[in-house]
């Protein structure tokens, strides 16, 4: 019988990404480390859901197979999605803090020292109390971050998917490119976008894509809202592609009309900022440094006052909310990181004029042994309709 959804990876590739995450739990003095993180699960187990806005815990031990506690409707999905040999359901009538503490029970790992997640967003503080009370303890130590560091450099099954969801990005944004016509509003383009998009072969996004047409694109993470494209409006997009939970993004600028000669100047600055950003790119040099090339062009272009956030962030798997890895690495000023062969990041030194709209040219790139390569590719013109 065919599976419904074959593994993405080789368990052999899942097994060596538990070793690793083990191998830091050992480090840290962690026996189970509890992480409820939707892309952790997907990293360690294959096992991907838009249920995940429901509870579920992955529990890892140093001497058992991972555990999943998921809602019960989703066990059988769980089965047949994942390299899993321990789920548990929980019924819609069950407390799922209780669950947990009786999955730990039947797993004998009550005694052990457990560490939580704490930086997971789907872990909420009434959770995380009651079960304290469970375990008649004051606190757990934080695990954060011990599979995220696991996760930082991808593999080369790993880019290779991310490559893939570039070309369903590249389709999406040719698409809506072409959708921008003076009449036409930001939901035409998006709609544009979004048909190429999945007619190209993505899942459902990490984060939604940004096609915002005239003012509202100098504000910060706007999206498509019934707005018409007049004439001489500047349309800011943001496009995504996603192929098995892996994300690669890319974005550009469309001018219509008679450019506005500042908003035309802030796009040149925001291409030149991320093709110095690329070239700063190599194993060895720091986040800090990269993010530097990039706010040097801004201050000599003189929009340093508008480049308020970071250059890039790292990217791989992804669900809504974010589609990137920010809470594992960012291009940021004062981040001393050394890069890595096999570290992606989305590049995105856009630029926000508040009342006048926004520009942007970004790109998403791997850390090569010489300096970095393309995830996806697409001309830099800044395109006049």
């Amino acid at each position: 019988m065919t599976e419904p959804n074959p593994l993405t990876f080789t368990r052999e590739e899942y097994a060596t990404r538990l070793v690793r995450v083990r191998e830091r739990m050992e480090k840290a003095g962690i026996d189970v480390l509890l992480t409820t993180v939707p892309e952790n699960i997907v990293y360690l187990t294959g096992y991907s859901t838009l249920g995940y806005f429901t509870y579920q815990i992955l529990i890892l031990s140093l001497d058992q197979d991972p555990i999943l506690l998921t809602r019960a409707l989703n066990v059988e999905k769980a089965q047949v999605d994942s390299c899993l040999r321990n789920i548990e359901g929980y019924t819609d009538t069950d407390d799922p803090d209780d669950a947990t503490y009786r999955t730990l029970q039947k797993y004998r790992l009550i005694s052990k020292r457990i560490s939580n997640q704490d930086d997971a967003w789907f872990f909420s503080v009434g959770r995380y109390k009651k079960l304290l009370r469970h375990l008649q303890v004051t606190e757990l130590p934080d695990g954060s971050g011990v599979v995220e560091q696991v996760r930082k450099v991808k593999s080369r099954q790993e880019i290779a998917h991310i490559r893939e969801a570039g070309g369903y990005c590249e389709a999406s944004l040719r698409a809506a490119i072409e959708a921008v016509v003076p009449g036409a509003t930001d939901n035409d383009v998006a709609a544009a976008a979004y048909h190429a998009l999945y007619r190209a072969g993505s899942e459902f996004l990490g984060h939604e894509a940004q096609f915002v047409a005239g003012p509202a694109a100098g504000l910060g993470f706007e999206c498509a809202r019934r707005r018409p494209i007049r004439p001489d409006d500047v349309v800011y997009m943001e496009a995504g592609g996603t192929h098995n939970r892996y994300n690669c993004m890319l974005s550009r600028t469309v001018f219509v009309g008679t450019p506005n000669p500042r908003l035309m100047a802030a796009a040149e600055a925001s291409r030149d900022a991320l093709n110095a950003a690329k070239d700063a790119i190599r194993p060895g040099v720091t986040s800090h440094e990269v993010d530097l090339a990039a706010r040097t062009v801004m201050r000599k272009a003189g929009f340093a006052r508008y480049f308020m956030h970071r250059t890039g962030y790292s990217i791989g798997i992804g669900v809504p909310p974010d589609w990137g890895e920010g809470r594992i690495m960012s291009i940021n000023e004062n981040d001393r990181t050394v890069l890595e062969p096999g570290m992606c990041f989305h590049l995105i030194p856009d630029l926000k004029l508040v009342n006048e709209g926004g520009v942007v040219f970004s790109e998403s790139v791997v850390v090569t042994e010489t300096g970095y390569e393309h995830l996806s590719r697409f001309p830099q013109d800044i395109v006049r309709r």
